[in-house]
């Protein structure tokens, strides 16, 4: 169960890295800009961690996934302001592109996390 998740999100991530590469070629921006590579390798590892570890003690702390999950969130938003806000704010302004770099792969990683989560407890009940 866990490879599966894993691998799902990986490929999700994959994916969306790609669609944002050939987005960001349409519109003529700059393709590895605002450390987008680091936003998705981040994103992606901290969120397989997450999920394994989530996975891993679902038995243990099934009453607490919820509260883990949630305090998973709060880490990745550390995770923002310590790595990423930074440098997108060093010119004074995070402007749209710097925001989609990071938020795109987090949000990708979010959805997946949950879903995986929800099909966990739904198999539980």
């Amino acid at each position: 169960m866990v490879k599966r998740h894993a691998l799902r999100l990986v490929s999700a991530s994959l994916a969306a890295f790609g669609l944002h590469l050939v987005l960001l070629a349409i519109l003529g921006k700059p393709l590895f800009e605002h450390q987008i590579v680091l936003a998705y390798i981040s994103n992606t590892a901290l969120a397989l961690f997450i999920l394994i570890g989530l996975l891993k003690v679902r038995v243990a702390f099934q009453s607490s996934l919820g509260f883990l999950f949630l305090g998973s969130s709060f880490l990745k938003f550390g995770l923002f302001f310590a790595l990423f806000y930074p440098v997108y704010s060093a010119d004074g302004d995070v402007d749209r592109s710097e925001f989609f770099t990071f938020f795109i792969p987090y949000s990708v990683c979010l959805v997946f996390e949950t879903l995986a989560l929800v099909k966990v407890l739904s198999q539980t009940d």
